[in-house]
C-alpha cells in the first residue's frame, strides 16, 4: 500500500529541501566570511564564538518546545512565520549594530529557525515516505538542501567577489546580507502559494494534539538517549566545520574569496554524502551506514590535523576536508532515519525530536565557545589543531555509541527484517 509513497510526494520534498536550506543562510553565513565578518563588526574570536553559542542556547530551548509546536499547529503556518521573521532580522544587520545587539539577533534566530521550523520540517519529511524509504527520504531531503546551497553559494560568492573587488569587503558583506534576507521573504511567499499539507489535520482552530503520554514513554526508552548520543558527535562537526575556512587562510595563505569557496565546497559534497548514505543505508542498514560514515570522518579529521600548512599541500587539504564534509552530511541525513530501527511511529515524531534535539544538538552551544577559547588561548595554527583534535575524539566516541545502538535495537531490527521478507513473499 505504501509502495511509491516517496515518489508521489517528491514535489513536496523539493519544497521542503529548498526552505530547509536557505532559512539557515543568515544564522551561519558569518562562518563562510569569517575574517570579513570579524573585521566589519569589530569582534574578537571569542565574541564570534559567543554569537554561535547565543544562537545555540536559543536553539536548545526551541528544541524542547519545537516538538510541541510541530504536533499542535499546521506545518505551513509554522514555516511561513519562521522565514518571514528570519528575513526581517537579517535586514537589521545592515546597521552594523554593536555586539550586544548582534548577540540578540543571533539569539532570536535560534527561535525563528528552530522553534517554529525544524521539528515541523522533520515531521513533514518523515510523513512523505514509508518506513522502508526513510533513508531515501532524509537522504534526498539533505541532498536537496545541499544542491540548493550549491546554487545559492555560486550566486552569493560571485556577488561578494564583485563588490569586494570594486568597493570594499564590508560593502560585499552588506550585499550578501541583503540577498539572504530577501530570499527568506520570497520563500515565505512561495510556501504560502505552493506548499500543501501532506496529511489531513484537525482543522478545528487549525490545531492538532500533542501526545504527552507518548513523550513520557519516549523519555523512558534507552534508544532515545543513545540516538541523541549518536547525533551529538556528528552535529559537533556540522557546527564546527566553518573553522576550516579561517584555518585554511592562516595555515595555507588563501585569500578571502578562496577561503569562502573552501567553505562552500561543503555544499558540493552534501548531495553526495546525503543521497549516497540514504540509498546505501536502506540497503545495508542505517546503523551500519552510520558506523562507516564515522570511521571515514575520523580519517578525514586526522588528515586535516596532520597535513603540513604549506601552499603546496592545498590539494591534500582539499581531499581531507572533502572527506569530512561528505561524511558529516551523510550522518546528518541519517539522524532521524535511524529512528526506523526502533519503535517510533511517525505520529509522535514531534515528541521524539524534543529529547533527541535537546541533547544531540547541544553542540550548537558548546562547540563555538570551545573553538573560540582554543583559538584565542593557543594562538594561530596550534589553536585550530587543538580544536580539531577535540572533534576527532568525539567522532571516535560516535562509533562507540552506534555499536551500543546496534546491541539494544537488535531484536526490533530483526522483526522489521522478518516483516519485510513476509511482505515480499506475499507480493
Amino acid at each position: 500500500m505504501n509502495e511509491g509513497k516517496l515518489k508521489k510526494n517528491m514535489p513536496t520534498l523539493v519544497i521542503l529541501s529548498i526552505s530547509g536550506a536557505l532559512i539557515y543562510a543568515l544564522p551561519y553565513f558569518r562562518n563562510y566570511y569569517y575574517d570579513t565578518f570579524l573585521e566589519a563588526f569589530k569582534l574578537t574570536n571569542t565574541q564570534m564564538g559567543t554569537l554561535g553559542s547565543a544562537y545555540g542556547v536559543c536553539c536548545l530551548i526551541s528544541y524542547v518546545f519545537g516538538g510541541y509546536c510541530a504536533d499542535r499547529w499546521k506545518t505551513k503556518n509554522l514555516l511561513m512565520i519562521s522565514l518571514i521573521t528570519t528575513g526581517i532580522l537579517g535586514f537589521s544587520l545592515l546597521t552594523y549594530p554593536p555586539y550586544p545587539v548582534l548577540l540578540g539577533i543571533h539569539a532570536a534566530w535560534g527561535i525563528t529557525s528552530i522553534l517554529t521550523f525544524w521539528s515541523a520540517l522533520v515531521k513533514a519529511v518523515r510523513s512523505l515516505a514509508s518506513e522502508n524509504e526513510q533513508g531515501k527520504a532524509f537522504g534526498f531531503f539533505e541532498g536537496g538542501r545541499g544542491i540548493t546551497n550549491i546554487v545559492q553559494s555560486i550566486f552569493v560568492l560571485a556577488i561578494f567577489a564583485f563588490f569586494s573587488k570594486r568597493m570594499s569587503e564590508k560593502m560585499a558583506l552588506s550585499a550578501v546580507i541583503i540577498v539572504y534576507s530577501v530570499i527568506c521573504l520570497i520563500l515565505a511567499v512561495a510556501i504560502m502559494l505552493l506548499y500543501k499539507e501532506v496529511e489531513e489535520e484537525n482543522k478545528e482552530e487549525g490545531k492538532t494534539s500533542f501526545d504527552w503520554n507518548a513523550l513520557k514513554k519516549i523519555l523512558k526508552m534507552k534508544t532515545t538517549w543513545v540516538a541523541a548520543l549518536i547525533i551529538f558527535p556528528s552535529y559537533a562537526m556540522i557546527v564546527s566545520y566553518y573553522y576550516i575556512t579561517p584555518y585554511a587562510s592562516l595555515a595555507f595563505g588563501t585569500t578571502a574569496v578562496i577561503s569562502a569557496a573552501i567553505g562552500y565546497l561543503s555544499q558540493y559534497c552534501r548531495p553526495i554524502g546525503c543521497m549516497g548514505a540514504g540509498v546505501i543505508g536502506d540497503k545495508i542498514g542505517v546503523s551500519n551506514m552510520v558506523i562507516i560514515s564515522y570511521i571515514l570522518m575520523i580519517l578525514g579529521i586526522g588528515a586535516l590535523i596532520l597535513v603540513p600548512g604549506k601552499p603546496s599541500m592545498i590539494f591534500m587539504l582539499l581531499i581531507s576536508i572533502a572527506l569530512i564534509y561528505t561524511t558529516m552530511y551523510a550522518l546528518q541525513a541519517l539522524h532521524f532515519a535511524i529512528l526506523s530501527e526502533a519503535d517510533y511511529p511517525v505520529e509522535v515524531t514531534g515528541a521524539v525530536t524534543m529529547p533527541l534535539m535537546m541533547l544531540g544538538y547541544s553542540p550548537e552551544i558548546i562547540m563555538p565557545i570551545i573553538a573560540g577559547k582554543c583559538i584565542d588561548k593557543f594562538q594561530g595554527i596550534l589553536g585550530y589543531k587543538v580544536f580539531f583534535g577535540i572533534l576527532l575524539g568525539l567522532a571516535i566516541a560516535g562509533v562507540v555509541f552506534v555499536l551500543i545502538w546496534k546491541k539494544i535495537t537488535k531484536e526490533y531490527r530483526m522483526s522489521i527484517k522478518v516483516k519485510e521478507e513476509k511482505t515480499t513473499l506475499e507480493a
